[in-house]
């Protein structure tokens, strides 16, 4: 028992020291990935019902923007209303931003592969870390979820930790990794 746990103790020792870090570059935590979308209750009630998450802090609106507002619509002659929900998952503190803007369209690049979405730069998917991939992704099917790519083995990440992976949507094609650490 005892070498099992030193060398528990080497192996955390060894993979907290793998990483140097400087104390003049800043210390960054994922707060949230924000979502624009066409119709914002579809989307909240399939966060919230189909993935579990909850409402953590709603914009009521929808609140006007008036015409040739820099930060949103440069060019319009148009007011536009926006929109928002935060959502959160209270099981794992992850946080959906959804965002809809009367003026926003479609990306060509949503409902699609990962490999088809990725041609296309910029943000093309977000994925979330589950403990039991296929269990999750056969309760998510069970919902009517598409699953968009099925469980394929991933590379083997930091120290060697392997990987399995799936893709699904969401209502409006926006595309959403699951991965399981092995």
């Amino acid at each position: 028992m005892k070498t099992l746990q030193h060398l528990c103790f080497v192996f955390l020792l060894s993979s907290a020291c793998a990483f140097e870090f400087s104390p003049s570059i800043p210390t960054f935590y994922l707060n949230h990935v924000g979502i624009s979308v066409s119709n914002l209750a579809l989307q909240r009630n399939w966060y919230n019902q189909t993935l579990g998450f909850s409402n953590l802090l709603q914009f009521v609106g929808p609140m006007e923007i008036p015409a040739g507002t820099p930060a949103i619509t440069p060019s319009s002659s148009q007011a536009q209303t926006i929109q928002s929900v935060k959502l959160q998952n209270p099981r794992t503190s992850a946080i959906v931003e959804l965002i809809q803007l009367s003026s926003s369209t479609h990306s060509p690049r949503l409902n699609t592969s990962s490999l088809t979405a990725s041609a296309v730069q910029g943000l093309f998917h977000f994925a979330f870390r589950v403990p039991n991939l296929k269990d999750t992704l056969w309760r998510l099917q069970e919902d009517g979820v598409r699953v968009v790519q099925p469980i394929a083995e991933g590379a083997d990440e930091i120290n060697n930790v392997s990987t399995t992976f799936a893709y699904i949507s969401d209502p409006e094609g926006n595309l959403i990794e699951l991965i399981e650490f092995c």
